[in-house]
């Protein structure tokens, strides 16, 4: 049967999740039409061996790959060039799809063929078990829209994302490796060859928040904030390859950029107070300025934080536990 959709799922140690992750997207009426990639990207706990039951169970669907670690990037590098369906999608080994919702969405993506594909997400709290859902393009009836003719007035996450396989494959959409945060490359990297979006009102992926370790918790930012720095960089430059009657695309990115702009500020103030990191942080910002300071413009009105920092020449990075 034809593959309507590769699912990749980074999974490094989490053995723990994962047999919820694969119980969640493993249908009746869809497992004919999935290739489930299970990317072990290096781990040294018992995750793949419980992906090769569900090998033995289902030979055509369900596939385990064993790599050395790359990072998340290399996850979906390896992914992009392994898939087979019509569309792909990314899912981490600890968190799972809307199972009730993915035949439909299955269904879906059988009679569409936008270049990307829109759904909401649930956000779900593992301290206090209270989900959230996020539809970013509520107010925009289901269906296919030109990307050009769109108002992206809201970011759109990874987690909400699904791409042609085709345009993935054809423009040879790389990843960055070795590297956190890359999840937002997935989506953005994509933008300009982008000729059309299908919005979907139906949660498919739920995201877990408020576990330690994450790379958005307090000691994940700590660890990995220059690599976040790196990928902000690297849309920058997507950004900046834009041509400035590229309307829609250059707001896609520019949507993204400005909360990214904020959050790589807040993260520098997260870290111990020391001159080397006031330094990094008026560094950062002189070099915003100089690549792209629209965004910087644009950020200081979007943020009151980025507005306070860049008013006050980065002074404020002093008392900044006072402004967040």
């Amino acid at each position: 049967m034809e593959k309507i959709l590769t699912i990749s799922i980074a999974a490094y140690n989490v053995e723990e999740y994962i047999r919820h992750t694969l119980d969640s997207i493993i249908t009746p009426g869809s497992i004919d039409a999935l290739q489930i990639l299970v990317v072990d990207d290096g781990g040294k706990d018992g995750t793949l061996a419980i992906v090769k039951e569900y090998e033995e169970k289902y030979p055509d669907s369900v596939f385990g790959v064993h790599k050395e670690n790359g990072g998340y990037g290399s996850v979906i590098n390896t992914s992009i060039r392994l898939a087979k369906g019509k569309y792909f999608k990314q899912l981490d080994g600890d968190d799972w799809f809307e199972t009730e919702n993915l035949d439909a969405f299955v269904e879906t993506l059988r009679n569409v063929d936008a270049d990307y594909v829109v759904t909401p997400m649930h956000m779900f709290n593992e301290v206090d078990e209270s989900i959230v859902t996020r539809d970013y393009f509520e107010k925009l009836p289901e269906g296919k829209y030109a990307f050009d003719e769109m108002d992206f007035t809201e970011i759109s996450p990874m987690h909400c994302s699904a791409f042609r396989t085709a345009l993935l494959q054809e423009h040879h959409i790389t990843i960055t490796e070795h590297c956190f945060y890359t999840d937002v490359e997935l989506v953005n990297r994509p933008v300009p060859y982008m000729d059309s979006v299908y919005i979907w009102h139906k949660p498919v992926y739920v995201y877990r928040v408020g576990r330690e370790g994450q790379s958005v918790s307090k000691t994940g930012i700590r660890k990995h904030y220059k690599e976040h720095e790196k990928v902000f960089w690297n849309l920058i430059g997507i950004y900046n390859s834009l041509a400035p009657e590229q309307t829609a695309k250059r707001q896609f990115l520019r949507r993204r950029l400005l909360k990214e702009t904020a959050a790589q500020m807040k993260y520098f103030c997260y870290l111990e107070r020391s001159r080397e990191h006031y330094g990094e942080l008026k560094q950062f910002g002189a070099k915003l300025r100089e690549e792209c300071p629209e965004i910087l413009n644009a950020a200081v009105e979007y943020s009151r934080f980025v507005k306070i920092m860049v008013k006050t020449n980065y002074r404020a990075y002093h008392v900044a536990g006072w402004l967040m």
